[in-house]
Protein backbone atom coordinates (compact mmCIF):
# COMPACT_ATOMS: atom_id res chain seq x y z
CA UNK A 1 0.00 0.00 0.00
CA UNK A 2 1.37 3.41 -0.95
CA UNK A 3 1.98 6.20 1.57
CA UNK A 4 -0.81 8.25 -0.02
CA UNK A 5 -3.31 5.41 0.44
CA UNK A 6 -2.27 4.98 4.08
CA UNK A 7 -2.60 8.68 4.77
CA UNK A 8 -5.93 8.80 2.94
CA UNK A 9 -7.19 5.87 4.99
CA UNK A 10 -6.20 7.57 8.23
CA UNK A 11 -7.87 10.84 7.32
CA UNK A 12 -10.94 8.99 6.05
CA UNK A 13 -11.09 6.94 9.24
CA UNK A 14 -11.08 10.03 11.46
CA UNK A 15 -13.65 11.84 9.36
CA UNK A 16 -15.82 8.76 9.00
CA UNK A 17 -15.67 8.06 12.70
CA UNK A 18 -16.73 11.59 13.56
CA UNK A 19 -19.63 11.56 11.12
CA UNK A 20 -20.66 8.06 12.18
CA UNK A 21 -20.61 9.09 15.82
CA UNK A 22 -22.93 12.00 15.18
CA UNK A 23 -25.33 9.83 13.24
CA UNK A 24 -25.14 7.07 15.83
CA UNK A 25 -26.04 9.43 18.64
CA UNK A 26 -29.58 9.50 17.30
CA UNK A 27 -29.86 5.74 17.59
CA UNK A 28 -30.93 4.44 21.03
CA UNK A 29 -29.52 3.65 23.40
CA UNK A 30 -27.44 6.87 23.08
CA UNK A 31 -24.03 5.53 24.17
CA UNK A 32 -24.18 2.34 22.16
CA UNK A 33 -25.44 4.11 19.03
CA UNK A 34 -22.62 6.62 19.17
CA UNK A 35 -20.03 3.85 19.67
CA UNK A 36 -21.34 1.75 16.81
CA UNK A 37 -21.67 4.79 14.56
CA UNK A 38 -18.07 5.78 15.17
CA UNK A 39 -16.81 2.25 14.56
CA UNK A 40 -18.74 1.73 11.35
CA UNK A 41 -18.07 5.28 10.15
CA UNK A 42 -14.35 4.91 10.82
CA UNK A 43 -14.17 1.64 8.86
CA UNK A 44 -16.14 3.02 5.91
CA UNK A 45 -14.20 6.28 6.01
CA UNK A 46 -10.87 4.50 5.95
CA UNK A 47 -11.93 2.43 2.90
CA UNK A 48 -13.22 5.48 1.05
CA UNK A 49 -10.16 7.51 2.01
CA UNK A 50 -7.78 4.84 0.78
CA UNK A 51 -9.70 4.49 -2.48
CA UNK A 52 -9.73 8.25 -3.08
CA UNK A 53 -6.04 8.60 -2.26
CA UNK A 54 -5.15 5.68 -4.54
CA UNK A 55 -7.11 7.26 -7.40
CA UNK A 56 -5.29 10.56 -6.91
CA UNK A 57 -1.93 8.75 -6.69
CA UNK A 58 -2.64 6.77 -9.88
CA UNK A 59 -3.66 9.95 -11.67
CA UNK A 60 -0.47 11.73 -10.65
CA UNK A 61 1.64 8.74 -11.72
CA UNK A 62 -0.12 8.52 -15.06
CA UNK A 63 0.50 12.23 -15.66
CA UNK A 64 4.19 11.82 -14.80
CA UNK A 65 4.47 8.80 -17.11
CA UNK A 66 2.75 10.69 -19.91
CA UNK A 67 5.15 13.58 -19.43
CA UNK A 68 8.17 11.26 -19.45
CA UNK A 69 6.90 9.52 -22.59
CA UNK A 70 6.41 12.88 -24.29
CA UNK A 71 10.00 13.83 -23.42
CA UNK A 72 11.28 10.49 -24.76
CA UNK A 73 9.28 10.91 -27.98
CA UNK A 74 10.66 14.41 -28.44
CA UNK A 75 14.22 13.20 -27.86
CA UNK A 76 13.70 10.34 -30.36
CA UNK A 77 12.34 12.79 -32.91
CA UNK A 78 15.34 15.09 -32.48
CA UNK A 79 17.71 12.12 -32.78
CA UNK A 80 15.95 10.99 -35.96
CA UNK A 81 16.28 14.48 -37.42
CA UNK A 82 19.98 14.53 -36.55
CA UNK A 83 20.47 11.08 -38.12
CA UNK A 84 18.67 12.24 -41.27
CA UNK A 85 20.97 15.27 -41.50
CA UNK A 86 24.01 13.02 -40.94
CA UNK A 87 22.81 10.65 -43.65
CA UNK A 88 22.48 13.52 -46.09
CA UNK A 89 25.98 14.72 -45.24
CA UNK A 90 27.39 11.22 -45.70
CA UNK A 91 25.66 10.83 -49.06
CA UNK A 92 27.09 14.16 -50.15
CA UNK A 93 30.56 13.17 -48.92
CA UNK A 94 30.31 9.85 -50.76
CA UNK A 95 29.49 11.74 -53.94
CA UNK A 96 32.61 13.87 -53.44
CA UNK A 97 34.75 10.74 -52.97
CA UNK A 98 33.41 9.11 -56.14
CA UNK A 99 33.98 12.33 -58.04
CA UNK A 100 37.58 12.32 -56.77
CA UNK A 101 37.92 8.76 -58.04
CA UNK A 102 36.01 8.70 -61.32
CA UNK A 103 35.50 12.24 -62.60
CA UNK A 104 36.13 12.59 -66.32
CA UNK A 105 36.84 16.22 -67.05
CA UNK A 106 36.51 15.64 -70.80
CA UNK A 107 33.05 14.12 -70.69
CA UNK A 108 30.43 16.17 -72.60
CA UNK A 109 27.90 15.00 -70.00
CA UNK A 110 29.91 16.52 -67.16
CA UNK A 111 28.80 20.15 -66.66
CA UNK A 112 31.37 20.75 -63.91
CA UNK A 113 34.33 19.15 -65.71
CA UNK A 114 36.88 20.15 -63.06
CA UNK A 115 39.78 17.74 -62.59
CA UNK A 116 40.26 14.15 -63.58
CA UNK A 117 39.53 11.67 -60.82
CA UNK A 118 42.53 9.72 -59.56
CA UNK A 119 41.60 6.51 -61.37
CA UNK A 120 41.15 8.27 -64.71
CA UNK A 121 44.43 10.12 -64.27
CA UNK A 122 46.13 6.86 -63.26
CA UNK A 123 45.09 4.77 -66.26
CA UNK A 124 45.87 7.65 -68.64
CA UNK A 125 49.36 7.73 -67.15
CA UNK A 126 49.69 3.98 -67.60
CA UNK A 127 48.36 3.98 -71.16
CA UNK A 128 49.69 7.33 -72.37
CA UNK A 129 52.09 7.95 -75.22
CA UNK A 130 54.70 9.64 -73.03
CA UNK A 131 56.64 7.41 -70.66
CA UNK A 132 58.82 7.98 -67.60
CA UNK A 133 61.32 10.84 -67.84
CA UNK A 134 59.33 12.84 -70.37
CA UNK A 135 57.90 16.29 -69.55
CA UNK A 136 54.36 15.00 -70.00
CA UNK A 137 54.96 12.12 -67.60
CA UNK A 138 56.38 14.43 -64.93
CA UNK A 139 53.48 16.85 -65.33
CA UNK A 140 51.05 14.00 -64.82
CA UNK A 141 52.87 12.95 -61.62
CA UNK A 142 52.13 16.38 -60.15
CA UNK A 143 48.52 16.15 -61.31
CA UNK A 144 48.22 12.72 -59.70
CA UNK A 145 49.49 14.16 -56.42
CA UNK A 146 46.77 16.78 -56.58
CA UNK A 147 44.16 14.13 -57.34
CA UNK A 148 45.36 12.08 -54.36
CA UNK A 149 45.13 15.11 -52.08
CA UNK A 150 41.57 15.82 -53.23
CA UNK A 151 40.60 12.20 -52.65
CA UNK A 152 42.07 12.28 -49.15
CA UNK A 153 40.14 15.44 -48.26
CA UNK A 154 36.89 14.01 -49.61
CA UNK A 155 37.37 10.74 -47.71
CA UNK A 156 37.91 12.36 -44.29
CA UNK A 157 34.30 11.82 -43.05
CA UNK A 158 34.81 8.07 -43.58
CA UNK A 159 37.93 7.81 -41.42
CA UNK A 160 37.93 7.51 -37.61
CA UNK A 161 40.64 8.82 -35.32
CA UNK A 162 42.07 7.50 -32.05
CA UNK A 163 39.58 4.64 -31.79
CA UNK A 164 36.58 6.87 -32.56
CA UNK A 165 34.23 5.58 -35.22
CA UNK A 166 34.02 7.71 -38.38
CA UNK A 167 31.05 9.98 -38.96
CA UNK A 168 30.13 7.92 -42.02
CA UNK A 169 30.42 4.17 -42.58
CA UNK A 170 32.44 3.55 -45.77
CA UNK A 171 30.96 0.07 -46.23
CA UNK A 172 27.53 1.69 -46.62
CA UNK A 173 28.58 3.75 -49.63
CA UNK A 174 31.51 1.99 -51.33
CA UNK A 175 32.06 -1.54 -52.58
CA UNK A 176 34.88 -3.64 -51.18
CA UNK A 177 36.90 -3.07 -54.36
CA UNK A 178 36.39 0.68 -54.12
CA UNK A 179 37.47 0.66 -50.47
CA UNK A 180 40.56 -1.38 -51.36
CA UNK A 181 41.44 1.02 -54.18
CA UNK A 182 41.03 4.05 -51.90
CA UNK A 183 43.22 2.41 -49.28
CA UNK A 184 45.89 1.61 -51.89
CA UNK A 185 45.89 5.20 -53.07
CA UNK A 186 45.80 6.93 -49.69
CA UNK A 187 47.66 4.42 -47.51
CA UNK A 188 49.92 2.55 -49.93
CA UNK A 189 53.68 2.62 -49.42
CA UNK A 190 55.83 4.88 -51.54
CA UNK A 191 56.89 1.82 -53.55
CA UNK A 192 53.31 0.84 -54.35
CA UNK A 193 52.36 0.92 -58.06
CA UNK A 194 49.27 2.89 -56.98
CA UNK A 195 51.41 5.89 -56.00
CA UNK A 196 52.03 8.77 -58.43
CA UNK A 197 55.79 8.20 -58.86
CA UNK A 198 55.52 4.42 -59.23
CA UNK A 199 52.64 3.94 -61.62
CA UNK A 200 53.88 1.59 -64.36
CA UNK A 201 53.85 2.67 -67.97
CA UNK A 202 52.22 0.27 -70.43
CA UNK A 203 51.76 2.40 -73.52
CA UNK A 204 48.82 2.89 -75.85
CA UNK A 205 49.27 -0.40 -77.69
CA UNK A 206 49.27 -2.59 -74.61
CA UNK A 207 46.34 -5.07 -74.62
CA UNK A 208 45.15 -3.91 -71.21
CA UNK A 209 44.90 -0.34 -72.51
CA UNK A 210 42.46 -1.19 -75.27
CA UNK A 211 39.60 -1.03 -72.76
CA UNK A 212 40.54 2.44 -71.50
CA UNK A 213 37.71 4.28 -73.33
CA UNK A 214 35.13 1.95 -71.82
CA UNK A 215 36.57 2.39 -68.34
CA UNK A 216 36.55 6.17 -68.60
CA UNK A 217 33.03 6.38 -70.00
CA UNK A 218 31.53 3.72 -67.72
CA UNK A 219 33.03 4.79 -64.41
CA UNK A 220 32.96 1.24 -63.00
CA UNK A 221 35.68 0.13 -60.61
CA UNK A 222 36.00 -3.30 -62.23
CA UNK A 223 36.87 -1.74 -65.62
CA UNK A 224 39.62 0.34 -64.01
CA UNK A 225 40.99 -2.63 -62.08
CA UNK A 226 41.19 -4.70 -65.25
CA UNK A 227 43.73 -2.16 -66.50
CA UNK A 228 45.51 -1.43 -63.21
CA UNK A 229 45.82 -5.01 -61.94
CA UNK A 230 44.25 -7.60 -64.27
CA UNK A 231 42.79 -10.66 -62.62
CA UNK A 232 44.69 -13.91 -62.74
CA UNK A 233 43.28 -16.51 -65.15
CA UNK A 234 41.06 -19.11 -63.49
CA UNK A 235 42.83 -22.18 -62.18
CA UNK A 236 42.38 -25.32 -64.26
CA UNK A 237 40.86 -28.43 -62.76
CA UNK A 238 37.49 -29.91 -61.94
CA UNK A 239 34.68 -27.51 -61.20
CA UNK A 240 33.97 -26.90 -57.54
CA UNK A 241 30.74 -28.47 -56.31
Amino acid sequence: MSGAATAGGAVGGVAGGAIGGVIGSFIPPPGLGTFLGRAIGSRVGRALGRAAATMVDDYVNSMEQAEEQAEEDEAAKEEEEVCHICQQRCESAAGDVKNALYNNKRSPNNPNQGNHGYLNRMIEQMCGAQGPGTPGWNTHINELRGAKRRLGEAFEPFEGEDGIDPDCDPSEFFSREERDAINNILRGSENSPWQPRNIPHLGRDHPRCQTLPNAVSGGRIRDYLNIIRPQRPPMSGPALS
